[in-house]
């Protein structure tokens, strides 16, 4: 009897051993390389996201469908004085004779006649020098996607410009580019109803961003001033993160992925586009401005 039991024991740990080794022949299934708190759920959870506009979109649209979706001109980073076009116009009249003869028979020997001299070159922006050339694309781009999402009409300024001067030669003799200011100005009569100005400013407040922008309305219907308001852009959230000398505070940035590399996996961030994103807050106060003053 007790020969049997140890048999039956025997059997049984063979049975349990078999099935462990057959567990253990199985992948487990692939974890999380990377824990989703740090990267995702806690830092969200800290970053407060910073608005400069008060009301919704579908009362901005509303109010900005009644009032016939008025069309606009940006000037940004540089000033309404410094507007004028890329094309400039030189126009001589140079008139060269000699003459032989007795008063009363005057015959022309030579004469040589020029009209109409067009020389066109190219004018980088004036822009001003606070950002680099790149800040300011990447600050307009942010700027304009901000005012196209709510539905803004806006004026490519170049593209009006050519328009009008292609109208003007086709119904006219008139050469537009004659007068560069005054090809803009009948540009800006034809197409826009505000100009927009954006400039920048250096800002010493605690807790903002160094630069700050300033914002000019004017209505090109009777030339009135709607606004002029400096706008401080509230400082972005930081973190403290590591790098090759410590610990320093940083800007979040946005896990897209790892990568494996020589020595084990990296990981690979998305860096966040600071200056699209001061854009962004300073088309939100345009809007807000916009709703306020005009619509």
């Amino acid at each position: 009897m007790k020969r049997q039991l140890r048999v039956n024991r025997l059997i049984a740990g063979v049975a349990a051993a078999a099935v462990s080794i057959a567990a253990l022949a199985q992948d487990s299934p692939a974890g999380k390389m990377l824990s989703d708190p740090y990267f995702d759920k806690e830092r969200a959870a800290e970053v407060e996201h910073i608005t400069m506009l008060r009301i919704d979109e579908a009362t901005f649209r509303k109010a900005y469908d009644a009032a016939g979706k008025p069309k606009l001109i940006m000037l940004v980073g540089e000033p309404f004085t410094d507007m004028v076009s890329d094309w400039h116009m030189h126009r001589r009249l140079n008139i060269n004779a000699t003459a032989t003869g007795t008063d009363g028979t005057f015959v022309p020997e030579s004469q040589s006649v020029q009209v109409g001299v067009e020389n066109r070159s190219y004018d980088i922006p004036r822009r001003s020098p606070l950002l680099t050339p790149a800040q300011w694309d990447e600050y307009q781009r942010g700027y304009q996607s901000t005012l196209l999402k709510y539905g803004v009409r806006l004026v490519n300024r170049a593209v009006a410009l050519r328009l009008l001067d292609s109208e003007i030669r086709e119904t006219s003799n008139r050469n537009p580019q004659d007068d560069s200011q005054r090809l803009e100005m009948d540009m800006l009569r034809k197409h826009s109803k505000l100009l927009i100005e954006v400039l920048p400013y250096r800002e010493q407040k605690y807790q903002y961003e160094p630069i700050g922008y300033q914002l000019t309305m004017t209505s090109l219907e009777d030339a009135t001033l709607l606004a002029d308001d400096r706008v401080a852009i509230p400082e972005a959230y930081k973190e403290y993160r590591a790098g090759a000398s410590g610990y320093s505070e940083q800007r979040p940035q946005n896990f897209a992925g790892v990568e494996a590399g020589a020595s084990g996996y990296d990981i690979i961030e998305n860096p966040i586009e600071i200056w699209a994103e001061q854009g962004k807050l300073a088309a939100e106060a345009t809007l807000q401005l916009l709703y306020d003053r005009y619509l």
